[in-house]
């Protein structure tokens, strides 16, 4: 669900129920605060939306905005959900190279994100998944490459490497695709000692 819009008619509800509650007053910062924990408790903290959103519904119901306040909490509001975008991409361990099992949740952490944010303003976010996942694969090719390593470790992030370069140019099918690829004979004579989490 898109997190800026408001997406149905309970939503918008509940945002001119609370700000009823709260006398009508004129819409700030704090009033927008509290509207979206009310929303959170409502409908699941993913589905908060944003400020601007909540004060374009209140704006229609007739209420006064107080503008600078709106606009600035806005701002703060898109700046700490993008922060915690950030965290949803990152690697847990950015130092430690991925394993297969990893790679695989790692990936459908990446696919879950680019689901959600598919279709939506906000193509800084799909920009930037995008650039973690061609960071992840680098850095996979990096390893695969180094002589280093031993030849399994080398394998593994050459596989690895693979399936980021499927999931960047066709994401829609790389379930499917990771499915058959781990049912081919190749991977498991490669890889049957990695499939246990071991590398």
């Amino acid at each position: 669900m898109k997190s800026a819009e408001i997406p149905n008619r309970e939503k918008r509800e509940l945002i001119v129920e609370t700000w009823t509650k709260l006398g009508h007053a004129p819409v700030t910062a704090r009033m927008l605060s509290r509207i979206q924990r009310a929303l959170a408790r409502q409908f699941g903290i993913d589905t908060t939306d944003s400020p601007a959103s909540i004060a374009r519904v209140l704006a229609d119901e007739g209420a006064e905005l107080r503008h600078p306040d709106v606009i600035e909490f806005d701002a703060q509001w898109r700046e700490s959900s993008f922060k915690k975008f950030e965290l949803a991409i990152a690697t847990d361990d950015a130092a430690k190279p991925l394993t297969l099992e990893s790679a695989e949740a790692l990936l459908k952490r990446f696919e879950r994100l680019r689901r959600k944010y598919s279709g939506d303003a906000k193509s800084d976010r799909l920009s930037q998944l995008r650039e973690a996942a061609l960071n992840e694969k680098a850095k996979a090719q990096l390893l695969a490459r180094d002589c280093a390593l031993n030849d399994s470790v080398r394998k593994v992030q050459g596989e690895i490497a693979e399936w980021f370069r499927v999931w960047l140019q066709t994401p829609e099918i790389f379930d499917d695709w990771l499915d058959l690829r781990r049912r081919s004979s190749e991977f498991r004579e490669t890889f049957k000692a990695q499939e246990s989490g071991s590398v």
